[in-house]
């Protein structure tokens, strides 16, 4: 890891991700904060950027190496990051292709593949679910008897919970599986065996193939079916030193069968009733939404405040990163959507801004749009922020806010 910086006057970095992303904000705001020029490649013309340059990500290496070129033509970046997962392959294949240190592009299409993640950590002996690919419209109830009943169907490539089911008996899963393949556009799905217990999730920053781990972030009330939407994220985490150390292993482990080298890393886990942990899957990325603003971090030679996003721009340019946690506990709970129908009302929303340890309220929705919920849907109308001495006192505080907080929802017809 280098400690000096670029020669150039100002680094540019380049930041690819879509045009309604939460997380380009945050990037440029990183950027600017250590002198970086950016530009920015969304996928489709962003109305307020004129200079941005725009493209269809693709999902697969082959055909991501052939645009990336053409899309940056003209550029010299320092750095290529992607602030999604829709964008890792592309970000990847533009590093590549400018000869930065980055992640080559089938490692990068390997690890959005929750298929491939499964057959990577069975090849790195991580403990996981049983598991089934099942292809080519076949019937998914034989592989929910084959890896246990309950089972949870998921697409491959999809984030955030979308189309991902709990299934209860063969009927359940013949039947939901052409929903999931509509959902993934891929004709292949993955039937896996449930893993009961609660849900972690760690954050980390490859460099070099050495993983770094940046939060574990646990869980409360972990969702247990027939839908897993994201709840609340707490850090750090109340599990023992060792469970989090297994976490570490198995997610570096599994990286490094994908051939993952660089940059972020966000792995999900259960934790059984044992205490074991259970590998689900991971993605090239930092956590998604707004969930990263709760993390803060300083620098360790003086104290100075530095972003998630700081530190994974610092590896990608080659510079120090070095960090430690800020002080205390620090939460999000991302507003869920019970069902899908047109928003009326938002109630108790002012009330929760003022309970004690809710630092922030933020709604990304108006009274009358339509939401849908999981399996379909693909957004959360907005997340609660919380901020404590210890991880007791935010999860009180975010579950005050969660029986507080209310979205009128007029079912759909």
């Amino acid at each position: 890891m280098s400690t000096a910086p670029p020669d150039d006057d100002a680094a540019l970095v380049v930041l690819a991700g879509p045009t309604d992303s939460y997380r380009l904000g945050a990037f440029r705001r990183a950027a600017a904060s250590l002198g970086a020029s950016v530009t920015v490649v969304v996928d489709r013309p962003h109305p307020l950027d004129g200079a941005a340059r725009h493209t269809e990500f693709a999902a697969a290496a082959p055909a991501a190496d052939g645009t990336a070129g053409d899309v940056l033509a003209g550029l010299r970046p320092d750095a290529v990051v992607a602030t999604d997962a829709v964008a890792t392959v592309f970000a990847a294949a533009a590093g590549t292709a400018a000869g930065l240190r980055c992640n080559h592009p089938d490692a990068a299409a390997a690890a959005g593949d929750k298929g491939l993640q499964r057959l990577a950590a069975r090849r790195a002996g991580v403990r996981q679910p049983e598991f089934s690919l099942v292809d080519d419209g076949d019937d998914l109830a034989p592989a929910a008897l084959a890896v246990g009943l309950p089972a949870v169907v998921k697409p491959l490539r999809l984030t955030a919970g979308r189309g991902v089911i709990r299934v209860e008996d063969p009927l359940d899963a013949r039947a939901v599986g052409p929903l999931v393949r509509e959902l993934g556009g891929h004709d292949t799905v993955l039937v896996e065996r449930f893993v009961p217990g609660g849900e972690v999730a760690l954050e980390g920053l490859l460099d070099d193939g050495r993983l770094h781990t940046l939060a574990v972030y646990d869980k409360p009330d972990a969702p247990q079916g027939p839908t897993f939407p994201e709840t609340m994220l707490i850090t750090p985490s109340l599990l023992p030193a060792t469970t989090q150390r297994r976490l570490a292993h198995d997610t570096a482990a599994v990286c490094a069968e994908l051939g993952l080298r660089h940059g972020p890393v966000h792995a999900e886990f259960r934790i059984d009733d044992r205490g074991r942990a259970w590998f689900l899957e991971l993605a090239a990325r930092t956590i998604g939404g707004r969930c990263a603003s709760m993390l803060r971090f300083h620098r360790p030679a003086d104290g100075a405040a530095r972003t998630l996003e700081e530190l994974v721009l610092r590896q990608a340019l080659g510079l120090e990163f070095g960090h430690t946690p800020a002080d205390g506990s620090a939460g999000v709970w991302m507003i869920p959507v019970a069902h899908t129908g047109r928003l009326v009302a938002i109630e108790g929303a002012d009330e929760v801004a003022a309970l004690p340890g809710i630092t922030e309220v933020a709604l990304d929705v108006v009274v009358g749009e339509r939401l849908e919920a999981l399996p379909r849907g693909d957004r959360y109308p907005g997340f609660v922020f919380a901020r404590g001495d210890d991880p007791a006192e935010v999860h009180t505080a975010l579950a005050k806010a969660a029986a507080t907080l209310r979205l009128v929802i007029e079912p759909e017809r």
